[in-house]
């Protein structure tokens, strides 16, 4: 075991080792992946891969960077680090803390840098990476050379051995495989990266302070506890705005800020490059936060404190706001509305988006602050709407009837082509007053935070629905997206398009 666990270095020590042995006239190889299951595939592309020089190097891709979904990896970092060590043709081993391989190629400079030949057609890695790779070999004196043997997918042998999913769940991902390759799925993808977007709605910076327990208090019955550290997201429609971003080409973001610290400078660090920005700004009160104490130890929310002013925004100002809509809402494909109801989308507003949007799509929450005043039914027209199953059932004022006739009922009430209900565990139900209803199972497996995951699978959604894609794919896609964000603490980054492209891939083996 000594030899074994001497082999595994990290990738700055790989990176002396191999300089050394350059010295020495050693040529270098590096292999770099995941290697979650180790099967006979893995182990000949590694043979092969050692004929090409004298020194194996291995890298794996740490565990938090594995984008392959919930239950993935399988086997954490180290034991996937130990399994490698103890094959005979691998030298030496590395933890690579990196999204991508280019870091640990710069570091161990190797002389060939090694792929399996289901990389050769580079065009069809739908990441792009290996052209990243390629570069950062080249850069430091090395080649690529593709192994070309018998190819096994990892993924492919867990989804069909292992039982990851329970069989519910593998015959629906079964049938949306059969039906939709992947290479279609990210061709839509990459199709909505020419949609001009215009997002508005409610501003909102989400704060987590992290605290831990020192029991109750002598001299009072309250619990006592510690801070240890504070963390902010832009949350609220800048989330929105984030995850529609990675997806489209060109976002526009219409808000209201306070001028009472605004956060301006903030939010402008924490928006993607592709999003311009219009605000306008109400006197006297903070653009809200929502802070949440969170017990460290637990992961859990203990209790939340909002700084905030939600009364309706000025007559005035408002019209204000909707001349602006009016003016330059035609220049956009599609309009997204992230209504939170904290003021900002009032009676004139409303009524100049849905008289003027090309296609309007519309989240508009229920929350701690507007139980049962911010109904989706303010709206009286929509080409699509992604809400949850109480938000519906209050707009609908129906608490027991079935699910599907609420959601058919609020249809036929108002103009709304296009409606998704999510439901947390229980999946989403897409239904469509021309073509029915469609269900599709959730797809997590582990849920770090909830929070953000409903505006993520609206974000995605959103353009899905306004690009033609039928209901059973936006679906599946957003219900994908919804079991990555659920991995993500709150809002601390959107969802990207490329993990999202990655996680699919892995179901659809």
């Amino acid at each position: 075991m000594d030899d074994l666990y001497n082999k595994i270095k990290t990738i700055a020590e790989l990176g002396e080792i191999a300089a050394e042995l350059k010295k020495r006239k050693k040529k270098i190889v590096h292999c770099h992946g995941v290697f979650d299951l180790v099967h006979p595939g893995h182990i000949r592309h590694l043979a092969l891969a050692k004929k090409e020089g004298d020194i194996l190097v291995v890298t794996v891709t740490a565990d938090k960077f594995v984008k392959r979904g919930p239950g993935r990896p399988i086997f954490n970092e180290n034991l996937r680090a130990e399994t490698l060590a103890a094959l005979g043709s691998v030298d030496f081993v590395g933890i690579d803390h990196n999204p991508t391989a280019v870091d640990a190629i710069k570091a161990i400079k190797p002389d060939v840098y090694v792929k399996g030949q289901e990389y050769e057609n580079k065009d069809k890695d739908v990441t792009g990476k290996i052209f990243d790779e390629e570069e950062a070999v080249t850069s430091v004196g090395g080649k690529l050379f593709f192994t070309d043997d018998i190819t096994f997918s990892s993924s492919k042998l867990i989804n069909e051995h292992l039982e990851v999913y329970p069989p519910e769940i593998r015959k629906y991902l079964r049938n949306i495989s059969e039906k939709y390759p992947i290479n279609t799925i990210v061709d839509h993808l990459r199709s909505m990266k020419k949609l001009k977007i215009l997002v508005i709605g409610d501003a909102i910076i989400d704060q987590y302070d992290y605290c831990e327990s020192m029991g109750r208090s002598l001299k009072a019955h309250i619990v006592v506890t510690r801070h240890l550290s504070a963390e902010s997201f832009a949350g609220g429609v800048f989330a929105t705005a984030n995850n529609i971003a990675g997806l489209c080409g060109e976002v526009h973001l219409v808000s209201v800020l306070g001028t009472k610290d605004s956060h301006e400078n903030f939010v402008k660090d924490h928006l993607k490059p592709n999003i311009t920005t219009k605000y306008f700004y109400k006197d006297g009160v903070p653009t809200t936060i929502k802070r949440r104490f969170v017990d460290q130890a637990l992961n859990r929310k203990m209790f939340q404190i909002c700084y905030m002013n939600d009364d309706p925004i000025a007559k005035e100002q408002e019209s204000e706001i909707a001349r602006y809509v009016e003016k330059i809402v035609g220049d956009f494909d599609l309009v997204v509305i992230s209504d939170f109801g904290h003021g900002l989308l009032g009676n004139i507003l409303v009524k100049t988006i849905c008289a003027k949007a090309k296609f309007l799509t519309i989240n508009a929450q229920t929350n701690s602050a507007n139980t049962g005043f911010n109904l989706i039914t303010k709206y009286p027209r929509a080409d699509y709407i992604s809400i949850d199953e109480p938000e519906i059932r209050l707009a609908a004022h129906e608490k027991h009837l079935d699910l599907e006739d609420v959601m058919k009922k609020i249809s036929e009430n108002h103009d709304y082509n296009n409606l998704t209900v999510t439901r947390g565990s229980n999946g989403s139900i897409f239904y469509s007053s021309q073509k029915g209803f469609h269900e599709s199972p959730a797809l997590a497996s582990k849920v770090v935070d909830a929070i953000g995951a409903g505006d993520a699978f609206y974000a995605f959604t959103a353009p899905c629905v306004a690009q033609g894609l039928p209901q059973d794919l936006t679906s599946f896609i957003g219900n994908a997206v919804g079991a990555l964000a659920v991995q993500i603490v709150c809002n601390r980054e959107p969802v990207d398009v490329v993990d999202l492209i990655k996680y699919m891939t892995r179901l659809l083996k």
